[in-house]
């Protein structure tokens, strides 16, 4: 059975300023690999053979830090230099010191569009003259900017919250999120194996983020660390090429979908009370005594709804209520009479409910 070839690509037409064969790292099996490579543009391309017109991997120097030689080598006769981006670095190795030198030189030239300080013959210094001219030609020129705008009219604003005290509220609002150190989280999610498995928490930098997670299998557990740098666009899981995630919730989630729900946040309950009690001295053997109190539930008061049951209206003063009114003076017989009239009228209010 042949083996997967890998994938390849059309080279695009962009002008080719040196090429030549390098020897690359190779991040999975940590060896060196020979390509033909080709500065095409402000991007080297590696290609199997010098007649390849595809090409298999590309690595583009939009985000250009430093090329440099590899100093982590006794042997002053190797001939590797690193190629350090924003996003990583690379290692290469170049056939000669000499051939190392101008692939640096010219790498310098086109990422920082001007020619290094060093040493070269009147011909190399040409050569990267020619090649800063075409690159300048190659790059779009760049658009004037619009012009300013009105000064806005002054008005009372509010002060944005400063980063730290955003990621404070998000903190607080994201239910698996705990302030602890990496032994703290291990020993806190074997504490509370049946309310989750997972939980983020700060990094050891204290700049960036980590996630935590404890899984019991046949009786061990197994834990593991997850870093989560902290970008400007958001948040990068650093497993296989690094995951972006927009905000801390979605890196949870992801964590969630990818393992099918079998990594759980931690979600530890809060306790309430459910009755309302209260600590007191005893008077006599002045212990402490924990009392609790019975209240009876609070319902609302029952209206009739049925058809011919004359509705309580709210309670007016009464005629015993008026004629006792000190402002109005009464006799024996009057408050006698007062007293059975509104008998009397309780009387058939409650006969009526009663043939209904």
């Amino acid at each position: 059975m042949s083996s997967l070839r890998p994938a390849r690509q059309r080279v695009f037409l962009d002008p080719g300023y040196y090429s030549g064969y390098l020897e690359k790292l190779e991040t999975k099996s940590q060896k060196f690999k020979k390509y033909w490579t080709v500065l095409r543009g402000n991007e080297l391309f590696f290609q199997m053979t010098s007649r390849d017109p595809t090409y298999i991997e590309k690595i583009s120097l939009e985000n250009f830090v430093s090329v440099e030689n590899d100093k982590s080598h006794s042997n002053t006769e190797q001939n590797s230099f690193i190629l350090k981006l924003k996003t990583g670095e690379t290692k290469f190795e170049a056939n000669s010191s000499e051939a190392r030198e101008q692939w640096k030189s010219y790498i310098y030239t086109v990422a920082k569009l001007e020619i290094p300080n060093l040493d070269f013959l009147p011909g190399q210094i040409c050569s990267l003259q020619e090649v800063l001219e075409e690159e300048m030609k190659r790059l779009p020129k760049p658009t004037s900017p619009p012009p300013p705008l009105p000064p806005a009219c002054s008005r009372l604003t509010t002060p944005e919250p400063e980063q730290s005290a955003y990621d404070d509220v998000e903190n607080q609002l994201l239910s698996c999120f705990y302030n602890v150190s990496r032994v703290e989280a291990v020993a806190l999610l074997e504490k509370n194996v049946e309310f989750g498995n997972l939980l983020m928490r700060p990094s050891t930098d204290n700049k960036n983020l980590a996630v935590t997670t404890r899984q019991e299998f046949k009786n061990q557990s197994v834990v593991k660390h997850y870093r989560i740098n902290c970008v400007d666009n958001g948040y990068v899981i650093e497993i296989d090429d690094g995951i972006l995630c927009n905000s801390k919730q979605d890196v949870i989630n992801f964590f969630i979908q990818h393992t099918k729900g079998v990594l759980k946040p931690l979600e530890i309950p809060k306790n309430y009370e459910m009755n309302l009690s209260y600590v007191q001295e005893d008077a006599e053997s002045g212990e402490l005594i924990h009392s609790k109190l019975h209240l009876l539930k609070l319902s609302p008061p029952k209206t009739s709804t049925e058809p011919g049951i004359p509705k309580e209206s709210p309670p007016a003063q009464s005629k015993i209520q008026q004629l006792a009114t000190p402002s109005q003076p009464t006799t024996l017989p009057a408050l006698t009479q007062a007293v059975n009239a509104e008998l009397n009228l309780k009387l058939m209010r409650r006969r009526a409910a009663m043939w209904y």
